[in-house]
């Protein structure tokens, strides 16, 4: 007679597919390991087919203690901005993602700028050739960046309306600069923000990224093997590969601080309160999943001023897609006339979007 062992319960299967799915991430994690045991990162230097572009430097107040700078001195976050011929209609500060740089707004600044918008992008401390290169500084010390040079465009600009626009990490800086509340800031634009992470992250992959943090925060990882597409446009991803301030191998630590930040981002999505906002998502989306965008969109508090768009076609980078002109051009429009439809059919697809889910 031979005794048939039960099958597991759902809830311990679920648990075995979760702890399979964290030492997933150790194997890839370790997998993808560069051979690095130094914390050393290079400069960026410019190069003839490569240059790097800065227009100025915002200067921020020192806040803790960075490795070379002393509390109560300066920093210096280098810009690029594109601005109009004409008189000032509007002011963006354009905060980039994560191991990208001041170059992300290339696409869209220039058509900003032929609108009378005043684009400013400067490179986020630990990324570009801002200070504490490749190093992860924390998201409260990015939150305060962001208030400091929007205060120095306030000053610059006293009666003109200020917007921060972030794309994903960017946007999740945003989602808790609005958290806070900032009555200088008139609106918000957040392309693909990243809110992957806390209750809408499984435990088993926020649980491998703070382990692997902690333990060899020195290790540095590329995305090699991910196999991720983040945008349609593969010129534009070369572009963005062969930019001399892209960070193409990131550190263990810095990856666990991100982690956190889309937690914390995730969190703060119910705190948003914000008077205008645009709120941006891709279809095609392979870096914060559908579930998680969906869980911030239903938690961001109800407001005429608040707008959800979604777009069927659209990877994470929408700014650089094929199709990107249809979020340009909605976010051209929101800029200026922040009370009128959009020009495209993205808010629309977003409530389809959020009924499917």
């Amino acid at each position: 007679m031979s005794f048939k062992y039960p099958s597991p319960v759902p809830g311990i299967r679920k648990r075995v597919r979760q702890v399979s799915a964290a030492l997933r991430v150790m194997v890839v994690a370790a997998v993808v390991v560069l051979a690095a045991c130094t914390d050393h990162f290079r400069t960026p230097v410019s190069m003839p087919a490569d240059r790097i572009v800065t227009n100025g430097y915002f200067a921020v107040p020192v806040r803790g203690t960075p490795r070379d700078a002393r509390k109560g001195a300066l920093l210096a976050f280098p810009y690029r901005d594109w601005l109009p011929v004409g008189p000032v209609r509007h002011v963006v500060l354009a905060l980039h993602g994560f191991d990208d740089s001041r170059d992300a707004w290339a696409t869209i600044g220039p058509v900003l700028a032929r609108h009378g918008v005043a684009l400013f992008a400067p490179d986020q401390q630990g990324f570009g050739l801002a200070p504490q290169r490749g190093y992860w500084v924390g998201a409260p010390t990015l939150v305060r960046d962001a208030q400091s040079m929007v205060a120095t465009l306030h000053r610059r600009f006293p009666n003109v309306p200020l917007t921060v626009a972030g794309e994903s990490m960017g946007g999740a800086v945003g989602i808790l600069l609005a958290a806070k509340g900032d009555p200088e800031v008139s609106s918000y634009v957040l392309v693909s923000p990243a809110v992957w992470g806390g209750s809408a992250m499984s435990w088993p992959v926020r649980w491998s990224a703070a382990m692997l943090g902690a333990i060899v925060p020195w290790l540095r990882l590329t995305g090699r093997q991910a196999h991720i597409l983040e945008s349609d446009d593969r010129s534009a991803l070369r572009r963005l590969a062969a930019d001399p301030l892209t960070i193409h191998a990131t550190r263990l630590a810095t990856v666990a601080g991100i982690v956190r930040m889309m937690g914390a981002a995730q969190a703060d999505c119910a705190r948003f309160h914000a008077a205008h906002a645009l709120v941006m998502y891709g279809g095609h989306d392979q870096i914060i999943p559908k579930a998680a965008m969906a869980t911030c969109w239903r938690s961001i508090p109800g407001a005429d001023g608040i707008v959800l768009a979604y777009y069927p076609q659209d990877y994470h980078l929408m700014l650089i897609d094929r199709q990107r002109k249809a979020p340009i051009d909605d976010i051209v429009s929101f800029i200026l006339h922040p009370n009128r439809a959009l020009p495209s059919p993205a808010v629309a697809d977003a409530r389809d979007f959020l009924a499917r889910r």
